[in-house]
């Protein structure tokens, strides 16, 4: 059996090898076949980049429920075992492959890549900003980049809501232990999400006004908030103004999703604050090792070339819904048209448009009838007249969800 080198264009990191190192890195791969019922240990592939390409595996780490992967899910595009990660095992569910790249020997190929400056040419960075995006590169593919972990709130929601016999008290009795949680919970079961005539005071009740579902995506959007901040009072601004921007783009989505009647509107609002999710950690290095930034336009671009492998990451760790990497990767992708229904990320895209053109940063922005996902939205008519009135009739509702996000 061989491995399909067109699958290399797909897999991070090594996507962002460059074609030849791709080719050559995949000539010493290996590929491991398991039957049923056979293991795989972080703490034996340590040395490698693992990925499934058939069949289907159960991932078990401590402390946490197991993970059904698929060689069909996008989570399949990244290493099965994270950084820093020796005790998970996977547990082949069917008949399993699985391919091996060695570590070592990306990081050659990449800092060879770094040090001759073939991909830093084709965008221009000068002499200091090129070092810069160098030293965060490479911490991001030795596995030094450390990732944000979601509030211990979230993941506790989260996990008691994969069971099958999950109900609101279970729910109630994990927000309970943060009264900051609980009242935002029960003030937007009394808001703008339901805007219900009968007000309601207890968690459990708002929980069950909300929906179980909408209550967890809930949570874990608020609960987020708190990574949004700096001990550097530079890089705290850049914190506070990209939380603004998520929440701005947030509750715009939750609006039109919910004046459109399609998607789910409290997935969107999740979808809106995670969309650049990726500069956090691009942050924190900065801040954690003390690089000093002279120019604010150097760390822009930086953060634009890396915010989506980034983001993707950080989607991946948290083993979030798989939409999710699409919208940390493709939001500013206009002319995306990935499905023939609107999706997630193409809700996003015109919340970033909405939210620019609000903010007058018009460069480089489209025209509302030349995006696929506007038309996807309204196919009946998608001129800018009928745009205009589409915002402003989310506008009472857009302002009540950024209320709400900020309190």
């Amino acid at each position: 059996m061989q491995f399909d080198n067109t699958l290399l264009k797909y897999l991070v990191p090594i996507k962002q090898l460059q074609s030849e190192h791709r080719l050559q890195i995949a000539r010493q791969s290996h590929l491991v076949e398991l039957g049923i019922g056979e293991e795989l240990s972080a703490n034996e592939e340590h040395r490698w980049f693992v990925y499934l390409i058939e069949g289907q595996l159960n991932l078990l780490e401590v402390d946490a429920l197991p993970v059904l992967l698929n060689v069909d899910d996008k989570r399949a595009h990244y290493p099965l075992f994270n950084e820093g990660e020796h005790k998970a095992r996977l547990i082949a569910q069917s008949g399993c492959v699985v391919v091996r790249f060695e570590k070592q020997l990306f990081n050659t190929f990449m800092d060879q890549e770094l040090i001759t400056g073939e991909e830093l040419e084709t965008v221009e960075m000068n002499e200091v900003e090129g070092n810069l995006f160098n030293e965060i590169m490479h911490a991001f593919n030795m596995g030094d980049l450390k990732l944000p972990s979601l509030p211990d709130i979230a993941v506790k929601v989260r996990k008691a809501m994969l069971s099958p016999y999950a109900n609101a008290a279970d729910m109630a009795r994990i927000v309970a232990a943060d009264p900051a949680m609980a009242t935002r919970l029960v003030n937007a079961a009394n808001g703008p999400l339901k805007r219900a005539v009968d007000p309601i005071h207890s968690i459990q009740a708002a929980i069950v006004r909300l929906g179980v579902h909408t209550s967890k995506e809930l949570v874990t959007s608020f609960a987020i908030k708190q990574l949004f901040t700096s001990r550097s009072k530079v890089l705290n601004q850049r914190m506070h103004d990209l939380y603004d921007t998520s929440v701005d783009l947030a509750a715009i989505s939750f609006a039109l999703s919910k004046q459109s009647g399609k998607l789910s509107p409290d997935h969107m609002l999740l979808a809106g604050l995670l969309h650049q999710i990726g500069v956090i950690p691009i942050l924190s290095y900065i801040e954690e090792t003390g690089l000093e930034i002279t120019d604010e336009a150097e760390l822009d671009n930086i953060i634009e070339r890396l915010r989506g492998a980034v983001g993707s990451m950080v989607v991946g760790h948290w083993e979030l819904p798989t939409d999710l990497f699409t919208v940390v990767e493709e939001y500013e992708n206009w002319q995306r048209n990935a499905t023939d229904e609107i999706d997630t990320c193409d809700m996003i895209i015109i919340a970033q448009i909405y939210h620019r053109l609000k903010h007058h940063q018009l460069e480089g922005l489209p025209k509302f009838d030349e995006v696929p996902a506007f038309k996807k939205l309204y196919p009946q008519n998608q001129q800018a007249d009928f745009a205009q009135t589409v915002f402003q009739q989310a506008h009472e509702e857009i302002a009540a969800i950024m209320q709400l996000l900020k309190m």
